[in-house]
This record gives structure tokens, sequence and C-alpha cells, in this order.
């Protein structure tokens, strides 16, 4: 925090709060002066030079709320890299309110705020909503919703990637199979999962080895377990849940 003070920046606490999320970026949001907010999140570093210039370019265009940029998984595991790589591809494409006609899963990401802009007005009137995670899957789904575009910039990168152990696999995607169910995005999570699944155990055993495939079953096992759990919250007592999920909770 003092190189980013030394710099001019604004540095905001929790000030005692319980941190969350959308509150989290909300809160940030709201102490911007400028008409397009900026999200990065900690832990991502952009690939090469102007692509902020080519965020900002994408949304000039009165219907267009926000845009995000590509992810390159470096240093990920190969179970995340592949994940990655599926949500955010190389080439670019514009998300209207029909591509809520298809199912949501990997591959159908439809906002990131840990690498994405958005226009300020937009912000104000859609707020991230107030949701354990995946809270910018639903601002994605209500801006466009309510008929405006969301651009997916391929050209514009960061390098992110995790290598999560089998408990945080477990406790992340238990907080994100209860947002989803909030959401009403996991009706067709089997069909999409299997599909994912078989194109990941190929693509690892091709890149890793058998080895490496062996393991990506146990931990695909895990994550859906735990994302299965996630969706069952509402009926968990509240303390199991804070125990079995990674966010916090009220």
């Amino acid at each position: 925090m003092p190189l980013l003070q030394r710099a001019g920046a604004t540095v905001l606490d929790l000030d005692g709060a319980r941190f969350g999320h959308a509150s989290a970026r909300n809160r940030a949001a709201s102490h911007g002066k400028a008409a397009v907010l900026l999200f990065v999140t900690q832990d991502v570093e952009p690939v090469g030079d102007g692509w902020l210039e080519t965020l900002l370019q994408t949304v000039k265009r009165s219907e267009v709320a926000g845009a995000f940029g590509r992810q390159v998984p470096r240093g990920a595991s190969p179970e995340e890299a592949f994940m990655v790589g599926a949500n955010y591809p190389e080439q670019s494409r514009t998300l209207t309110r029909d591509t809520l006609r298809s199912a949501f899963g990997p591959g159908a990401t439809l906002f990131s705020n840990a690498f994405g802009v958005i226009k300020r007005a937009v912000w104000e009137r859609y707020p991230f909503p107030e949701i354990v995670m995946s809270e910018d899957q639903a601002w994605g789904r209500r801006v466009l919703s309510e008929g405006l575009e969301i651009e997916y910039v391929g050209d514009a990168a960061v390098y992110h990637g995790h290598q999560l152990s089998l408990g945080r696999a477990f406790r992340r995607n238990f907080d994100s199979g209860s947002s989803l169910q909030q959401l009403k995005l996991t009706g067709g999570v089997w069909g999409s999962g299997l599909r994912h699944l078989s194109q990941e155990l190929a693509w690892i055993a091709g890149r890793y080895g058998v080895g490496a495939a062996a393991h990506a079953v146990v931990y695909e096992s895990v994550r859906m377990l735990g994302f299965q759990l996630g969706r069952m919250e509402g009926l968990m007592p509240r303390d199991l849940a804070r125990r079995l999920g990674e966010a916090p909770r009220k």
C-alpha cells in the first residue's frame, strides 16, 4: 500500500467491515470520478502495452455497458489453465441479450471484474449485487437483459492463473454453486460440465501425460462435489455453510 500511496492512489480499507466481493468493488467504484471504471484485481499482471486503450475504445458506443479482456493462465495448474482457456479465448465477441439464451457453463463467461471496465453511469444504475460470489456474472446478466451490450476483448490481456489445493477448489466451487443457484444459472450444469471434463482430460493427457489426467479426474470430482453442495446451501445450517465455503457469509 505505501507504493500505491506514493503514486498518488487513494487506498481504501474495510474499516472493520466483513469482506464481500460485491461490496468491496462497489465501495471502490463509489470513489471513482472518471466516466469509465477500471477493475483489476491484485493477482493479475497486464500483458504488453496498450491494453487499457484497447478496452476503452470498445466502450465508446452508447449501447456498450462494459468490456473485459482475455486472461492468460501463467503459472496455473493444468485444470485451471484449461478452464481459463475455455472462459477467455483469443477471439473477441460481442455479448447481447441473445447471449442469455445459451446455457451457462464453461466458456460462457458474461463479464469479469478481475480485468474489465464499466461505464460509471451504468454502474450507478446497476451496481454489483450482494451475493457470495459471481457478482460479475450477475451484473453481466442484468445489463444484458436490459438490452445493453458487453464486449469481450481478446486483444487486451492479463496474466491470471491459480494453483489450488483440493480443499480450496472445493470451497471456491461451493461458493460458485451457491451463487449460480441464486442466479438460476445451474440448469444445464451436468451436460456442460461433462463435455468440459472430456475435453479437459484429452487436453491434459496430451500435454502433461496420463498421470496428470488422473489427477484432473480427482480434482474435478472434488470441484463438482463442492459445486453441487453449494447449490444446496439454502437447505443447510448457516454455520455449516460458513465452514464449507471460502467467502465470508452473514
